[in-house]
């Protein structure tokens, strides 16, 4: 059964800007809409063994389209609560982000309170902590939310997006892609928001990292129990597929390993407040796999 909590089912079976200041770690609030897919999961797992960062956040975040029903988030949150109690990390802070799109679905920014945003304005405020980078894997409504409650905070913040898609030899952005397409507003607000740093991995690059379904597998049979959580959910969501496209960990791996990807500074699209963003243009895949798997297979 595809929602079935799968720790039951186990039970039976170009260079980024330097990303910390010298004395200390760089926090991160990790923003996701875990049940869209499969590699939402993937990327939160392999977080658990970082020592880079200090990790202060695990959001969820909606995913609403016509197929889904009206509670993605909490489908998202209850998955996050899953693997945080398989992991042990249950005391990582990991609020439930807003259940519907910022504004209207015609237009506009009104903000969606929720636990998540209020996370991202506390820890951005937090005194002589330096700026709190916060990743959007999904749409990124709490993170806009967040800003357009506290607009102090835009300054303090540096954004990590999955979304769009970026033609690199005519510099021209597409917003017709999957997490744009979730919240625009959200998407046009953060691309508006000047002063804020901003990161973009468009799916037009993440698309190269893919994996198989059966090296994986072998790979996760090895990685102790949250390997064996990471496979059923491959099997339960997505039981036929060959392959999987790691969307979300390509632009986490990006950001944790700066020399496996290239970033330009790009102009935001026309219809936007003009302004110079970063777009990822290309990703090392072999060295994101590589170093991926040096850290699951620890797990055991």
């Amino acid at each position: 059964m595809r929602y079935l909590p799968l720790l039951l089912l186990l039970a039976t079976s170009c260079r980024s800007p330097v990303l910390a200041q010298p004395t200390e770690k760089v926090r991160l609030i990790l923003d996701s809409d875990t049940a869209n897919e499969i590699d939402d999961l993937y990327a939160i797992a392999y977080l658990f063994a970082e020592e880079s960062i200090d990790w202060v956040g695990l959001n969820s975040a909606q995913w609403f389209h016509h197929m889904s029903g009206d509670s993605t988030v909490y489908q998202s949150q209850r998955l996050n609560e899953e693997l945080l109690t398989l992991a042990g990390r249950l005391d990582l802070p990991h609020p439930l982000g807003a259940d519907t799109i910022m504004g209207q679905p015609w237009g506009g920014y009104d903000p969606r309170d929720s636990p998540a945003a209020r996370l991202i304005i506390q820890e951005a405020r937090r005194a002589g902590a330096g700026k709190l980078v916060v990743m959007c894997i999904g749409a990124s409504t709490n993170l806009a939310s967040a800003i357009a409650l506290a607009p102090d905070i835009k300054d303090k913040i540096t954004a990590y997006v999955l979304g769009f898609q970026y033609d690199t030899t005519g510099r021209y952005w597409n917003k017709d892609e999957f997490n744009i397409r979730r919240d625009l507003n959200a998407a046009n607000y953060l691309l508006n928001a000047e002063g804020l740093e901003l990161h973009v991995m468009p799916t037009s690059t993440a698309r190269q990292y893919e994996w198989r379904r059966e090296p994986t597998f072998e790979r996760l049979d090895r990685s102790g129990p949250i390997g064996a959580y990471l496979k059923a959910r491959w099997q339960n969501f997505a039981p036929g597929a060959e392959s999987w496209i790691m969307w979300d960990v390509a632009l986490l791996q990006a950001f944790l390993h700066p020399k496996q990807a290239t970033q330009i500074q790009v102009t935001t699209p026309p219809e936007n407040t003009r302004r110079q963003v970063w777009i990822y243009t290309d990703i090392d895949e072999e060295a994101m796999a590589r170093d991926y798997w040096q850290r699951l297979l620890t797990y055991e």
